[in-house]
């Protein structure tokens, strides 16, 4: 399903997020300009994309959301590479998107705000031992997502991608209402750094 860069109504003009539709039934609504009703003009959208088979709608963009509740908080987090555990897990290439893809749509698909289908550069699988641990993604020194395929892995995991940049800092994105993660990377010594994007509920 196709995204509407560019939707107007009544109130204002939005950017319709609906490829997330037939995996997840969620759309995102990105608000662009206000002209009469911030909530007019949100549930104009909401219905659109209701219509479309959205069952969960989410707003972020140009508008004052302070009275609607966060669904989502996305913030920076970054960590020096030289700092990390050792580990003797090692990343590999994919050979197999298809598997990879569907091992992060498992691991992804009740993460707040995470993509369906993300970029195909950079897909690693993760191995200990010859036993795939995990997968991940990592674009220069980004760390663009990474899961534990078993328990108690997600240092490793995060450890092994780190090897295969030469960027002195890793850094990623992650949503503070994904507790386990944010565990996990205030173990490691990410530092909480600043918000990318919040996205908000209707009442």
């Amino acid at each position: 399903m196709k995204d509407i860069p560019l939707f107007t109504a009544t109130d204002g003009m939005a950017m319709l997020i609906l490829h997330e539709i037939p995996f997840r039934r969620q759309a995102y609504v990105w608000i662009r300009a206000v002209y009469g009703s911030l909530s007019g003009l949100m549930k104009e959208c909401a219905g659109f994309c209701r219509a479309a088979g959205a069952e969960e709608v989410y707003f972020s963009g140009n508008g004052d959301f302070s009275d609607f509740p966060v669904h989502a908080r996305l913030i920076y987090r970054s960590v020096e590479r030289a700092s990390l555990p050792r580990s003797g897990a090692a990343a590999i290439p994919t050979q197999d998107e298809a598997a990879w893809l569907q091992h992060y749509r498992n691991r992804f698909r009740q993460v707040p705000a995470a993509q369906s289908t993300p970029s195909a550069e950079g897909l690693y699988d993760l191995y200990m031992d010859g036993e795939l641990i995990g997968i991940g993604q990592l674009q220069g020194g980004m760390l663009m997502s990474v899961a534990s395929l078993k328990p108690g892995a997600g240092a490793d995991c995060v450890c092994a991608l780190a090897k295969e940049t030469d960027s002195p800092m890793l850094r990623l994105v992650c949503a503070e209402e994904n507790v386990p993660a944010m565990k996990l990377y205030d173990k490691l010594g990410f530092t909480r750094e600043e918000e990318k994007e919040v996205w908000y509920s209707m009442k």
